[in-house]
């Protein structure tokens, strides 16, 4: 029986991270196989809390001559970053997925925003309004994400192993560098603190360094998109 996701431990919060499986039609019964396997052995990862899934959340209808695709989600849960990091690199579970992979299984991976969220809210002392927190992690995801996406573009590797190497990369950037830092920085204008100038300021820089980030991408070439 798999372990539900567990309430957040003592002293800090979970970290979740969401997985879409893309399965064709004819390879369910050793998808769901190849996932009893990861379970079982995610089971001995310290920091390890739970897993929900995988849940069957649709299909993709191919054309008449192809294979309909299946979606199934799961979430990972660990107590921290760190503890998920070690098993996405687990030398265990890159031999469990890659026969899979050289078979056309695929995977797409994102963090959950309300992981950042709960982040933000440790960092700060009072509360936080969660609109505040959502702008907060907006403002160092988006350039991060972009930021990763030009990186990898020039990599000889297929669509999907860009995509996990983007995400866990993000992962790892905003939450040990980013969200740390612009936690301390706008701490006080997301606990209601200051002038009400003081605040207005803080907001109006946010929304101009989104508005400055977006022109900024946009100005790029699309040959590093």
């Amino acid at each position: 029986m798999r372990p539900p996701i567990a309430a957040d431990p003592p002293g800090g919060p979970g970290f979740d991270y969401r997985l879409l499986h893309r399965v064709p039609a004819t390879a369910v019964a050793q998808f769901l196989a190849l996932e009893r396997r990861l379970q079982a052995a995610v089971q001995d990862v310290p920091g390890f809390l739970g897993e929900s899934g995988p849940r069957y959340v649709g299909r993709i209808q191919g054309q008449p001559a192809q294979r309909s695709i299946h979606l199934y989600e799961s979430i990972l849960r660990f107590d921290g970053l760190e503890s998920f990091l070690q098993w996405m690199d687990s030398p265990i579970r890159r031999a469990i997925l890659e026969p899979s992979e050289q078979q056309g299984y695929a995977y797409e991976g994102s963090a959950d925003w309300e992981g950042y969220a709960r982040w933000l809210a440790q960092s700060v002392r009072g509360r936080v309004p969660l609109w505040k927190t959502n702008l907060l992690v907006l403002l160092v995801l988006y350039p991060t994400v972009m930021a990763l996406t030009m990186a990898l573009h020039g990599l000889p590797w297929d669509f999907h192993a860009k995509l996990l190497l983007g995400n866990v990369g993000s992962v790892a950037i905003t939450g040990w560098l980013l969200v740390p830092w612009v936690s301390r920085l706008y701490g006080p204008w997301a606990e209601g603190l200051g002038s009400p100038g003081e605040r207005a300021l803080a907001l109006a820089s946010i929304v101009g360094l989104l508005v400055a980030m977006l022109q900024l991408f946009r100005s790029l070439p699309a040959t590093l998109w």
